[in-house]
């Protein structure tokens, strides 16, 4: 059944990006954009979570406020973070950074592009800084985005030491800073696997903190509070 499972997973991946792909670049010009590329987003990731027998609970969700922007900060653990996360913050309209080589690959970069994902390129300074401006800009404009500080996925579910850079994003947006932990996704697609199993993955979402009045020498502080919080629920790395 797994087997099967994965088979029709890939079948559908192969198919539905060409698709998903071309529907966000043509929704990207319609002027309510921002609604339909996030639902066209959602769906395709609620249908890869339906595929591959993902089960999902939410926690906390009484804490954010319906409409309001923010930037979430989630621990990562495997590829299904993202559907995961898309499905568990459907309400808002979230936005993640992708690094910069997804978005030459024909199609699927292509959407990640009109559906506002933002570029990001890790070993080039300059290139991050302006990834931070345009994550800020991002939220300025009604989005919410997700970052993973950690900057890789943990190869043994570990919590990684943070790059704390991204902690700037809420600060220069002004805007809540919410960490979020995400447990489950590891057994279910661990790194460097290509075979989903099904299973239940749970998203704990901690209480916002508010940034009114931080700088840019509290991006420190600031990540010390959400790392603090993933430590409930996640052991250390070395």
């Amino acid at each position: 059944m797994v087997l099967i499972r994965n088979l029709i997973l890939i079948l559908f991946v192969l198919v539905s990006v060409p698709l998903f792909g071309t529907a966000a670049i043509i929704i990207s010009f319609f002027e309510r954009r921002k609604i339909l590329s996030h639902k066209v987003a959602w769906l395709w990731c609620r249908l890869v979570l339906a595929i591959s027998g993902v089960k999902i609970t939410v926690e906390g969700l009484e804490r954010l406020t319906p409409g309001k922007r923010y930037v979430f900060f989630a621990n990562h653990q495997s590829q299904m973070d993202i559907p995961v996360l898309e499905e568990a913050l459907k309400g808002f309209e979230i936005r993640f950074l992708a690094k910069r080589s997804l978005f030459r690959i024909p199609f699927f970069g292509w959407g990640i592009a009109a559906l506002g994902y933002i570029p990001v390129e890790r070993d080039d300074p300059r290139e991050g800084l302006r990834s931070l401006i345009a994550c800020a800009e991002r939220v300025r404009e009604g989005y919410s985005v997700v970052v993973f500080p950690e900057g890789t996925r943990s190869p043994d579910g570990r919590l990684l030491p943070f790059k704390t850079a991204g902690f700037l994003i809420p600060i220069k947006a002004g805007v809540p800073a919410v960490p979020v932990a995400i447990l489950g996704t590891r057994k279910i697609l661990p790194k460097g696997s290509l075979f989903v199993r099904p299973g239940e993955v749970r998203v704990i979402i901690g209480a916002p903190i508010p940034t009114e009045g931080l700088t840019k020498r509290d991006k420190d502080r600031l990540a010390q509070e959400v790392r603090a919080f993933l430590e409930r629920f996640i052991p250390q790395g070395p």
